[in-house]
């Protein structure tokens, strides 16, 4: 198993403890939207969370899997096998989607209680691959696509030398039971 690295790290300790009901002792179930080959879904079942991963395409080793994976596209909610989640994840993925702003729609829809995105700080970690670049001021826009639920956005680095090279990624973490205007 690869390591985590502190864009992982930082992804679990945004999960919440506890569910906004008060029938849920603690939230396990996380759907992992974007998965790719499926790193951080190893690590937490090895933590004994339940994993869904679901990803555009077929990772190579999926038969050596430890949860459970679907092919979906983030664009069309039928095509995914589970409607909901109480954790989801999607990680290094709206950089890759031209029009990411019906998926972050879409994501928050399968979201029941957190929602946790990252993103490339402008061309950090660049891939050809990438349409989307956000900064300081661009990320705001989260806030308000997420409106009217919590949202908190930090930089985090991957690796030391990410601070030399002034690399890092954005953590948007959308909380459901904070909801304003309500």
């Amino acid at each position: 198993m690869k390591p985590l690295d502190i864009r992982d790290i930082s992804i679990i300790d945004a999960f919440p403890v506890y569910g906004c009901n008060p029938t849920w002792k603690t939230v396990n179930f996380i759907l992992n939207v974007g998965c790719g080959e499926g790193r951080i879904d190893r690590h937490l079942v090895s933590m004994g969370y339940s994993v869904y991963s679901m990803d555009i395409k077929e990772p190579e080793d999926k038969l050596s899997w430890p949860m459970n994976f679907s092919k979906a596209d983030i664009f069309d909610l039928s095509s995914f096998p589970v409607k909901s989640a109480p954790i989801v994840i999607c990680s290094q993925v709206l950089e890759h989607l031209k029009d990411w702003a019906p998926a972050l729609r879409n994501l928050i829809e399968l979201t029941e209680i957190r929602l946790i995105i990252t993103v490339p700080y402008k061309r950090s970690f660049y891939s050809r691959e990438h349409v989307n670049f956000w900064d300081d001021t661009t990320v705001g826009i989260f806030k308000e696509l997420c409106f009217p639920y919590s949202v908190a956005i930090s930089k985090i680095r991957t690796k030391p030398e990410d601070v030399e090279r002034k690399q890092w990624c954005y953590l948007i973490v959308v909380d459901k039971r904070q909801k304003y205007g309500a």
